[in-house]
């Protein structure tokens, strides 16, 4: 079971619902906690951290046909190296399990002997490669989840997954095939979890999509001919780290929230 499988029907209704014009509601599939296998005595480790290799959408007309790997900024590495601290300090802050040091786990003998997964994941129906946060590996199978969380003597292992994209707006004003106007670049981040115990129970998941709010979007003027533009992805990294975090906050509140017996509901706005 890959991790991005886990919400690969809940990313085609966010994009069914972007679509049909509801971009501000998503449905992220049912978030599940076991209570009872947190507390504050529980030991979990962080053991994959991961994200999409590439920035999802957003692909100005001149740079349809080019590859990911050629047009700057549209790698995510330097994005999830940077929220990777992020995510071990958010997950390390939590009343509810203590967190086993980073470098405790990676630099464990059975994590480094550890063969990783293909990093190549199915999103949407096609493949994608994958980015892992520095010295970790690509893990999405549960037994490997399992046998990690024996191996290291931990209560419960947790998988981190990423992913970005841009979303486009545009103002402008046309006569002959010219048009001067505004065209807007805004990052949406998404952050799922997913946590296994020695048992090969998931035992924690759930999943945000947050879109960067207008302090976070990028504008600039535009002088096109017939659409010809080309979006600077490099310009929306420092966004894409802002709301990654805001994301990662929302995640540790939401569970919170069911460690308090709070209801959460499936249905999220991505503002």
């Amino acid at each position: 079971m890959q991790i991005f499988k886990v919400y690969s029907l809940a990313f085609s209704i966010i994009v069914g619902l972007m679509v049909s014009g509801c971009a501000s509601i998503t449905d992220t599939d049912a978030p599940h906690v076991d209570q009872k296998s947190f507390g504050s005595k529980k030991i979990f480790a962080v053991v994959s951290t991961a994200s999409l290799k590439t920035i999802q959408e957003g692909k100005g007309m001149s740079q349809i046909f080019k590859s990911a790997d050629a047009i700057p900024g549209a790698n995510t590495q330097s994005i999830i190296n940077k929220l990777s601290p992020k995510i071990i300090r958010a997950l390390g802050s939590s009343k509810h399990f203590t967190l086993l040091p980073e470098n405790k786990v990676l630099t464990s003998k059975v994590y480094r002997s550890l063969a990783e997964d293909e990093k190549v994941t199915e999103e949407l129906f096609m493949p994608d490669k994958i980015n892992v946060a520095n010295k970790y590996k690509y893990l999405s199978d549960e037994q490997t989840y399992a046998e990690l969380a024996k191996d290291l003597n931990v209560d419960g292992v947790i998988g981190i997954t990423m992913r970005f994209s841009i979303f486009t707006s545009k103002r402008n004003v046309s006569n002959m095939g010219l048009s001067l106007g505004k065209q807007n670049y805004s990052v949406m981040a998404s952050i799922s979890v997913i946590a296994y115990n020695k048992y090969r129970e998931i035992i924690w998941k759930d999943a945000i999509l947050k879109e960067a709010e207008p302090e976070d979007t990028k504008s600039f003027i535009l002088l096109e001919t017939s659409g010809m533009t080309s979006a600077d992805f490099e310009k929306l990294h420092p966004s894409a780290v802002e709301i990654g975090e805001k994301a990662i906050d929302e995640l540790l509140a939401r569970f919170d929230d069911m460690m308090t017996g709070k209801k959460v509901s499936r249905m999220q706005r991505r503002k």
